[in-house]
């Protein structure tokens, strides 16, 4: 018998959980890295951290995108 507490999630409720939440932090991470990626546009290209393994020119937005792809996976390792 279930308490009537106790939920019951099937396997597709929780990959959509863990999809949903990926997706926030992937927002959340690009929106943060986004304005670091603006601010750091006024210093000389040599001293931006994230721009040195850049091969082309790219916008602020990709650049963001790119750093948070790379950062992410490292959330789920704890």
């Amino acid at each position: 018998m279930l308490k009537a507490g106790e939920v019951n999630l099937g396997a597709q409720q929780v990959r959509q959980t863990d999809t949903r939440s990926y997706r926030i932090l992937l927002a959340m991470a690009v929106g943060c890295f986004f304005v670091v990626s603006v601010i750091t546009r006024l210093l000389p290209r040599a001293l931006r951290p994230f721009a040195a393994s850049a091969r082309k020119r790219e916008s602020c937005f990709e650049e963001a995108r790119r750093v948070a792809l790379a950062v992410i996976p490292y959330a789920f390792e704890w």
